[in-house]
């Protein structure tokens, strides 16, 4: 989705055409590691930042030349139990980078806060719809490169399509094993939307129902983050640019983020934000004796 180095892989579907719809539920026995209800009237600064960071932006708050829009963080709304990721037509001055934007989006990350490497991942969301829209949930490695890049649910209003797709390979020779939908109503009604990431396995889900399976060597075994945004699309984005019927302000509103994890593994891959302690070993102890604790992971 963020990067356009490549031609789309087209996922086939037949696949899955025999499997059963599930529950939109986690594993039996996975546990919950990572929750945003959204109950409060704030943002939570301890579990999500505003800004970006991985390879690829021209700024902390401006994505690419595939966006018009510029993250503000007043397009960032708590409140009724519901995060609010806005999206406005007004004309800003940006620092990160500095020029002048005429649409403004919110975004959030826990990169920092919260990574993990296989789990599973589930929101309910209602999507905004018009010409140029551009809300996605997706997820990007904690080292900031590319690829690997997971698009659990990415919606292109101006094609009334969604994007479920998982971007693999090098930097200059990345691919796309992806899979639209283009027949669920995204905008009147809210879904829950899910990804189940395991090792050399990854599966798609809507209200439970499977959309897309990948089972393959390039599912990504490295810690990943998380990224809620309602970014404005350019003439050259997937969305198009927005038109004279394209409403703003709109909002892209999700109830609640959830992520659990297999507490079996026997991996490392959970890594929540840590404070390393300051290492103290006297000067008269023997190196082979002290108590110097464990780096951290």
């Amino acid at each position: 989705m963020r990067f356009h180095t490549s031609s789309v892989t087209a996922a086939v579907f037949a696949v899955m055409a025999n499997l059963a719809p599930l529950t939109a539920a986690p594993p039996d026995g996975w546990k919950l590691v990572f929750s945003d209800e959204f109950d409060g009237i704030s943002l939570d600064k301890t579990k999500w930042g505003t800004t970006m960071g991985f390879i690829g932006t021209h700024g902390p708050r401006y994505h690419n030349e595939y966006y018009l829009s510029h993250s503000e963080d007043d397009d960032v709304i708590v409140g009724d139990g519901w995060l609010r990721l806005q999206t406005q037509r007004r004309t800003v001055s940006g620092d990160e980078k500095p020029g002048v934007f005429h649409y403004t989006q919110g975004l959030i990350t826990s990169h920092g806060n919260f990574e993990f490497t296989h789990g599973y991942v589930e929101i309910r969301a209602k999507y905004p719809g018009g010409k140029g829209l551009w809300p996605c949930l997706w997820l990007m490695p904690q080292t900031q490169g590319w690829p690997p890049e997971f698009d659990i649910a990415e919606y292109y209003a101006g094609k009334r399509t969604m994007h479920h797709g998982l971007a693999h390979g090098s930097l200059y020779d990345s691919k796309w094993d992806s899979f639209w939908d283009s027949e669920t109503d995204f905008e009147s009604d809210w879904h829950v939307y899910s990804l189940e990431w395991t090792r050399g396995r990854a599966v798609w889900r809507i209200d439970g129902r499977v959309r897309k399976v990948i089972s393959a060597d390039y599912v990504p075994n490295a810690a990943m983050y998380l990224i809620l945004s309602n970014g404005v699309s350019s003439a050259v984005g997937p969305s198009g640019e927005p038109d004279e019927n394209t409403v703003f302000p709109n909002s892209f509103l999700i109830d609640y983020v959830r992520v659990y994890r297999d507490p079996s593994l026997n991996e490392v891959a959970l890594i929540e934000k840590m404070t390393a302690l300051p290492q103290e070993v006297e000067d008269s102890a023997d190196p082979d004796e002290s108590d110097e604790p464990e780096p951290a992971p």
